[in-house]
């Protein structure tokens, strides 16, 4: 799969990208404006890995972002809380999403990314 990284925590990245890279395409920004400006013309990521609180542009933002290019684009939402706002988002949208609460638990990563290769 291809997969897409975005958290403003480099550790979590260089983690996340070690765990990935043997069996899947990543690519990493630890700033979510470069992020975008990527994804703007790199659209073909099987899901987005993303964090909700970080600064320049917080996560809830970048999808809704995302979605106006790519209404059915998957996700996986790294973060600690997630706000109403958020949570509203996910109700319009056609797209799968997983939510994973911080610290980040592997397995269930792991499960997200499984059950989305099998709809994608």
């Amino acid at each position: 799969m291809k997969i897409l990284i975005i958290d403003d925590d480099e550790e979590l990245i260089d983690v996340l990208e070690d765990l990935l890279k043997t069996d899947h395409e990543v690519t990493c920004f630890n700033d979510p404006l470069k992020a975008w400006e990527h994804y703007q013309e790199n659209q073909d990521f099987n899901v987005v890995i993303t964090d909700f609180m970080m600064p320049k542009l917080r996560g809830d933002a970048l999808i809704a972002k995302i979605f106006e290019l790519t209404p059915n684009q998957s996700f996986i939402v790294i973060s600690g809380f997630f706000t109403k706002q958020f949570t509203d988002i996910l109700k319009i949208s056609n797209a799968y999403i997983q939510m994973i609460k911080k610290p980040l638990d592997l397995f269930e990563l792991e499960k997200a990314l499984d059950s989305i290769s099998k709809i994608r």
